[in-house]
């Protein structure tokens, strides 16, 4: 059995759900294709992005356990502008399917999509699909109109035999497929980030002060340079490590801030390891539809090393305590959460952060997705 995975990351990225869903489709018994993101033409001015415009041209690439990747032919761009382009794109995104080694197209036992971009493709292929919904694609900044994008996600909802969101802001979107629709937040693999936390906690009698604030991500368009540098100037005495890539733009408004510190990409192993020795893990996203409607990994893995979290106005954080996380909409409301964190935090709030966190553990929302699976295919073990 065959099963397509059409993703917007690359496989060897930070491992996220999607290849998490990907693995358990190999568990369950499919030789499982993961489509990495697509690109434009447009790469031709990204100097970063412009391999990918090739990387086509190696077929597939066989990652072990019945696990390939593939990177498609590029896309024209505007297809989030005009639906027509982006049928045309879907169209040209299926002939590169079926032109790959492996009969890929052939009657595939399954298709999840991440990209809802495609319904042309999906309507061709002619297998069940599970659109795993886990961002708000039509809030995204750049070259899209925001009907388009609405009009092509609920093409391929229409098609999906199930839709899954991360949060209730997301299920929002498909009032009409209720029937289908599943809710499964986003986790961490609790094991890698509790033990060290645990290691730590377990050699003190008292928690001390670190003075280091920890920040773990991208930082792009959305992220908010006025919060983080009011915290920098609030608390001069304390630095602050960003973890991630950032846009030039972000580094250039936060340079005058010298306890900001931008320290590149760690490995989740390498976080999980660092994560415990800070004194607040840091949220800071500017207040905004996509915002509102994101499910983030890094707050799952901050609260499996302990670690209490000041974050934006998120609505699918909006339903744990202050003992797990404070919610801040301005620069002030950020500097006085983080004092308010930092007073009342304690060794037994970070076991019990460690400890009540077992329940993120990737394992369950495997669990849940199973169960999604199992209405539609027989269960392979």
């Amino acid at each position: 059995m065959k099963a397509l995975v059409l993703s917007t990351n690359n496989y060897r990225s930070f491992p996220s759900r999607k290849q998490r869903f990907a693995r358990r489709l190999v568990e369950r018994g499919y030789d499982v294709l993961y489509v990495e993101a697509p690109v434009t033409w447009l790469a031709l001015a990204r100097p970063k992005q412009r391999w990918k415009l090739n990387a086509w041209r190696s077929g597939t690439h066989e990652q072990g356990e019945h696990m390939w990747t593939a990177s498609p032919t590029p896309w024209l761009p505007f297809f989030k502008k005009y639906e027509r382009m982006a049928d045309h794109d879907s169209l040209t995104y299926y002939r590169y399917l079926q032109s790959l080694a492996g009969g890929w197209t052939a009657e595939p036992g399954i298709v999840l999509t991440y990209l809802p971009f495609v319904p042309k493709t999906l309507r061709l292929l002619g297998a069940p699909v599970v659109y795993d919904c886990v961002d708000d694609h039509s809030a995204y900044p750049g070259l899209l109109d925001k009907g388009t994008v609405d009009r092509l996600e609920a093409r391929t909802a229409d098609i999906a035999s199930a839709v899954i969101a991360t949060n209730e802001t997301i299920a929002a979107k498909f009032p009409s497929h209720e029937d289908k629709l599943s809710l499964i937040q986003n986790g961490v693999d609790h094991e890698l980030f509790a033990a060290p936390a645990m290691a730590w906690l377990d050699t003190l009698i008292a928690l001390p002060r670190q003075r280091k604030f920890l920040y773990v991500g991208a930082m792009r368009e959305w992220f908010d340079v006025q919060a983080l540098g009011a915290i920098a100037a609030a608390y001069p005495d304390c630095v602050i490590d960003c973890f991630g890539e950032a846009l030039p733009l972000v580094r250039s408004e936060l340079a005058i801030h010298t306890n900001i510190v931008f320290k590149g990409t760690l490995s989740q192993a390498a976080i999980a390891q660092e994560a415990p020795h800070y004194d607040v893990a840091l949220i800071p996203f500017r207040e905004s539809p996509l915002i509102l409607g994101v499910d983030p990994l890094k707050f799952y893995e901050y609260v499996a090393a302990g670690l209490p979290v000041v974050s934006s106005t998120i609505h699918a954080l909006g339903t744990f305590g202050n003992d797990l996380v404070r919610l801040a909409s301005t620069p002030q409301e950020f500097i006085s959460a983080v004092q308010n964190t930092i007073d009342a935090d304690s060794l037994e709030l970070r076991r019990y952060r460690v400890q009540s966190s077992r329940r993120f553990d990737w394992s369950f929302r495997i669990a849940e997705f199973d169960r999604v699976l199992d209405t539609l295919i027989p269960h392979q073990s």
